[in-house]
């Protein structure tokens, strides 16, 4: 426990009663100087008495998302027996470096104070031991005492979850039922009609025959209207890694924003029912099947804890590419420009490649942008 004198001046005062009236042979300076003294004493031991016995307990969920808020409740804990404790300060530091501070005004002896409030962890993390200080000004505000404990409970901070611009990219990814094979991710799904044009509508889809009858008869042009478009497969292997050629600088941001975009994929393929085997180089190349919501949730745990990989090379990517069937879905995730690493692509010409570069944090919601960081 740290004792801060606050009251230095009104000390000073006291001190040179006493010496004064030393000095001087007076009594009763000297009498007012002692009794200055004592009330100081008095009130060091009452600022630290009073925070003598406390103890903290949390209770909040044990598994919670970042960026999302969730109710946590706090106890403080007077296991005095003969004074009540004032003027309390409680800070906690949670994971992922924020801090909550509570005052709890007053709290009887044998009992305790209660508060429930919201809170919001912005980064993954886990953690199962906690910091906690308690501070307190009591009485007068003449010493300002804190004393350091550890709380103990569990918590995991599962990623944000961004869904990559990629997968939504002029229209839904998947149907709501997941069709056989796979179609290439730019390009359109399958016909469905002609119709007549639209503003906003692409030159690409015009139906240049359809169009020239229409306008023979006094009509508009005529467009091709397609399903949505992008991959249907049966199966998906998602590949993630850390590999770069070129030397390209390494950023951790740039890492906290991977895994957010890989757990918005998994999210996302996981709701239309798509099983995903999941090869990463920061679980050593080992895949992990996600088929169910029980698998989702434990990889989501798995995710909290996750650290960059260090030594990916590109032999290592190369061998995770060559498991992955032909006839299957990839999609590509990297901490990494694609630029660096896309020429090993080769083999799999209608791979998905999710970017990392269309994140802009600079805005209020964390929403995936095509464009660069």
């Amino acid at each position: 426990m740290r004792i801060q004198q606050r009251g230095a001046a009104a000390l000073g005062v006291v001190v040179v009663m006493v010496i004064a009236g030393a000095v001087l042979g007076d009594g009763w300076v000297m009498l007012l100087g002692a009794c200055g003294l004592l009330f100081f004493l008095l009130a060091g031991v009452m600022a630290w008495f009073n925070l003598s016995k406390l103890d903290c307990r949390i209770r909040t969920p044990k598994r919670v998302s970042a960026g999302e808020s969730f109710d946590m409740e706090l106890w403080l804990q007077n296991g005095r027996r003969v004074m009540d404790a004032f003027q309390v300060e409680v800070r906690l530091r949670l994971p992922g470096e924020t801090k909550l501070a509570v005052v709890a005004p007053w709290t009887a002896a044998g009992s305790c104070s209660y508060r429930q409030q919201g809170h919001v962890l912005p980064r993954r993390a886990f953690a199962e031991q906690h910091s906690v200080d308690f501070l307190s000004s009591f009485p007068l505000g003449l010493f300002r005492v804190r004393r350091e404990t550890v709380v103990r409970f569990e918590v995991t901070v599962t990623p944000r979850a961004i869904t990559p611009v990629e997968l939504n990219r002029d229209g839904s990814m998947f149907d709501a039922q997941p069709r056989g094979g796979v179609t290439a991710g730019q390009t359109f799904g399958e016909p469905r009609g002609i119709r007549p044009w639209q503003p906003g509508d692409s030159a690409r889809r015009i139906h240049w025959p359809a169009s020239a009858r229409a306008m023979a008869r006094g009509h508009d042009l005529r467009v091709r209207e397609f399903d949505p478009p992008g991959f249907h497969p049966d199966h998906c292997h998602l590949v993630y890694h850390s590999y770069a050629s070129g030397g390209e600088m390494l950023r951790e941001d740039r890492f906290e924003r991977s895994i957010s975009l890989l757990c918005g994929a998994l999210q996302l393929m996981q709701a239309n029912g798509i099983p995903v085997v999941l090869t990463a180089d920061f679980n050593d190349w080992q895949p992990v099947m996600v088929d169910s919501r029980a698998k989702m949730v434990e990889e989501l745990m798995s995710l909290a804890k996750v650290e960059r990989s260090r030594g990916t090379e590109a032999h290592d990517l190369e061998r995770a590419l060559q498991a992955v069937a032909q006839d299957h879905g990839l999609v590509m995730i990297s901490d990494m420009a694609p630029d660096s690493w896309a020429h090993l692509l080769v083999p799999h010409p209608h791979s998905l490649v999710i970017d990392i570069r269309q994140i802009r944090y600079r805005h209020k919601t964390l929403h995936a942008e095509a464009a660069s960081a």
